[in-house]
C-alpha cells in the first residue's frame, strides 16, 4: 500500500509540473488568461471587427514580407529573458492584456518549416492598441508557408 501512494504521488507530481509547464492552445475568438496575461487569437472573418479588441493593449499580427497574413504559430511572450505567456495559434492576430513594461514576442511557425521571427516592443498596459506585426519571409524553394487572407481582409 505504502509503495502504491509513493507511486500515485510522484505521479501526480510529474503531471503536475508538466501541465504547468505548457502553453496554452488557444481557441480562436475566445480570450485565455496565461500566467495573468489575458491573450486571444483572431483576425479571420467578421469576428476581426469585434469591439472587444480594442481593450487589448497589445496586438501582434503574424504576416509575410509581402504583407499576407499567416496563421498557425507558436506565439511566445517574453519580458526581462523569462516567458510570461505562450500559445499556439491558428489566426493572424494575437492580441495580449500585457502591463506595463518591455516585451520581445516570438513566433516559431508550426508545421515543419522551423521559421521563427522574434520583435521587441513596450507597452503602458493600456491606451490606444499597440500593432507589432511579426513577419516572415517568404521561402525561396517555391514552398507555401500557412497563409490566410491577404492583410486587412
Amino acid at each position: 500500500m505504502r509503495f502504491f501512494l509513493l507511486a500515485a504521488t510522484a505521479s501526480l507530481s510529474t503531471l503536475s509540473a508538466i501541465m504547468m509547464a505548457q502553453d496554452a492552445l488557444a481557441v480562436q475568438d475566445t480570450p485565455v488568461t496565461i500566467n495573468g496575461i489575458e491573450a486571444v487569437c483572431t483576425g479571420v472573418g467578421s469576428a476581426k471587427d469585434d469591439p472587444r479588441w480594442s481593450a487589448y493593449p497589445v496586438k501582434i499580427v503574424l504576416a509575410t514580407t509581402g504583407g499576407a497574413n499567416l496563421a498557425n504559430a507558436h506565439v511566445t511572450l517574453n519580458r526581462g529573458g523569462q516567458e510570461v505567456a505562450g500559445l499556439d495559434c491558428d489566426a493572424p492576430w494575437i492580441l495580449f492584456k500585457a502591463p506595463r513594461g518591455s516585451y520581445t514576442a516570438t513566433a516559431a511557425l508550426i508545421g515543419g518549416s522551423g521559421r521563427s521571427s522574434s520583435s521587441s516592443f513596450s507597452t503602458t498596459g493600456a491606451g490606444p492598441q499597440k500593432e507589432i506585426t511579426i513577419t516572415f519571409p517568404l521561402p525561396s524553394n517555391g514552398a507555401s508557408l500557412p497563409a490566410t487572407a491577404p492583410a486587412g481582409q
